[in-house]
């Protein structure tokens, strides 16, 4: 296919020159238009596309140097080639033109030969400006394209991950490529204590409205701390701190996040009371090892995070705790600092370490800000006649395993006691229980608990935390309370 070879307008007020320039024009090749002065020329230029404009200068209603003053001012017209071909040769009038932007300048009468030279010049050079423009457009329009995808990614996204790892997607070409690399992160894992059963008492906007404000809680605290918020599962978060940017505190501020997400459990059942909903307690663990991070699945559905046998650790350090509770492990123990306070500890036994890791009940955090867990747990009262209980010790949290036990319990509150057994309970174990009355007659519904850290003392009596308590037990255990205070103040 043969190229355009160009059009031109020639402009000149002597009717024989603009006869003879054409001509000259055509029969090389080019496309030719004329107007008589510099207003008709300007009106041609705004409605209909030219390559080159010749262009003479003494000129009657607007001159030459009027027209290149108005192209010069144009933002469409400003990049037009122009070549003056004038009879005014002197040197002034050549400076004077190529400073308002002429392209070219050539003296009357025209070299046919050197004409086509200096077209064939300008119409290269308005080919590649041509071209640099219709890349700059699409170039605007991709960037255009680009930030509507930002954005995108921004409102989206940044709702559940940090404010680093979206400037990560958006800034890093590969951001949202699949793949991962071995980092060494903290991991924290959140979960609500017996909240499935408090779910089921409840009305599902009453669910979701407790959830918020759980969720939008803690979220806010870990992300004020620099943790990446990984994933909602439910009433559990998963949060990282280490990707993608590792930093030397990590562990510290991972810690020191759990011990202020404990304390803003505060706030989150300040408003649930507001509302008329039941408080919630949450336990907590967080552990340091090495995983894979990064853009995780498919090409259709891809999240950011982490695998490894180390989320597996953390998962099962959580799954010991109690409401109000904090388990670290003891690489990020050592990793956090000096001024980390713990109580007891307990060997963790967890899918793909050979040997027990060991996890320390956290306490607080010293420093500048020290801070520190305070468990508001109330005043346990001595029964004069124990409590009946069967009870079974479970296998994860729902299923049994061995033969149902007896045994009693010594002394209670509504949020655990002390359970006298014969039966051998390993420390941190989930038991399901079924309390009697003083006339041997059951209670209506299950009690969950959790053996603590702490040592039998004496031996075979067991401080246990209860995890999940029906309306009908707590009733029971609040008159069971008020009964052994009413005893001794008689």
């Amino acid at each position: 296919m043969t190229a355009d070879p160009g059009t031109m307008l020639v402009v000149d007020d002597d009717r024989l020159n603009r006869t003879l320039l054409t001509a000259s024009l055509e029969e090389q090749g080019f496309k030719v238009r004329t107007a008589e002065n510099g207003r008709q020329a300007l009106d041609m230029l705004q409605s209909t596309p030219f390559d080159v404009v010749l262009l003479d200068l003494i000129m009657p209603e607007m001159d030459g140097y009027q027209v290149l003053a108005e192209l010069k001012k144009s933002h469409s017209l400003q990049h037009l080639p122009v070549i003056v071909i004038s009879a005014l040769d002197e040197m002034d009038s050549v400076i004077r033109c190529i400073e308002m932007g002429a392209t070219d300048f050539l003296p009357k009468p025209v070299d046919p030969i050197l004409l086509r030279a200096r077209i064939n010049s300008s119409l290269s050079q308005k080919r590649l400006r041509d071209m640099e423009r219709e890349y700059m457009s699409e170039i605007e329009q991709l960037a255009s394209a680009l930030k509507v995808r930002n954005r995108f990614i921004q409102e989206t996204f940044g709702r559940y991950l940090s404010d680093e790892v979206v400037a990560s997607l958006l800034e890093s070409p590969v951001g949202l490529e699949l793949g991962g690399e071995r980092q060494r992160v903290t991991i924290l894992i959140s979960d609500l204590r017996g909240f499935s059963a408090v779910a089921e008492r409840l009305q599902p906007e009453q669910v979701v409205t407790v959830i918020n404000n759980y969720l939008g809680t803690m979220a806010d605290i870990i992300l004020a701390h620099s943790g990446m918020i990984d994933e909602f599962i439910g009433d559990s978060i998963l949060g990282l701190f280490g990707t993608p940017t590792p930093r030397e505190d990590d562990a510290r501020r991972a810690v020191a996040c759990a011990v202020a997400m404990q304390k803003g459990m505060e706030r989150v059942n300040r408003v649930n009371r507001e509302q008329g909903l039941p408080e919630v307690e949450m336990g907590i663990g967080v552990n340091t090892g090495d995983v894979v991070v990064g853009n995780i699945g498919s090409t259709k559905r891809t999240k950011y995070g982490a695998v490894g046998s180390h989320m597996n650790l953390t998962a099962r350090i959580e799954s010991y705790t109690v409401g109000g509770q904090v388990l670290i492990s003891d690489s990020t123990l050592r990793a956090a600092g000096p001024d980390v306070l713990i109580g007891a500890s307990v060997g963790v036994n967890a899918k793909g370490f050979a040997d027990p890791i060991l996890a320390h009940d956290l306490l607080g955090i010293g420093g500048p800000n020290p801070i520190r867990i305070v468990r508001g747990d109330p005043p346990e009262s001595v029964l004069a006649h124990p409590l009946r209980v069967l009870f079974t010790v479970l296998e994860g949290k729902h299923i049994c395993v061995g033969e149902q036990r007896e045994g009693q319990m010594l002394r209670v509150s509504v949020m655990g006691g002390v359970l006298s057994t014969s039966a051998n309970v390993g420390p941190l174990s989930d038991i399901k229980m079924r309390l009697f009355d003083q006339e041997s007659e059951p209670i209506q519904g299950e009690v969950y608990a959790k053996v603590l850290l702490s040592a039998p003392d004496p031996p075979q009596h067991y401080r246990i935390r209860f995890t999940s308590v029906p309306p009908e037990v707590r009733r029971f255990l609040e008159e069971s309370v008020r009964g052994a205070g009413a005893s001794r103040g008689a």
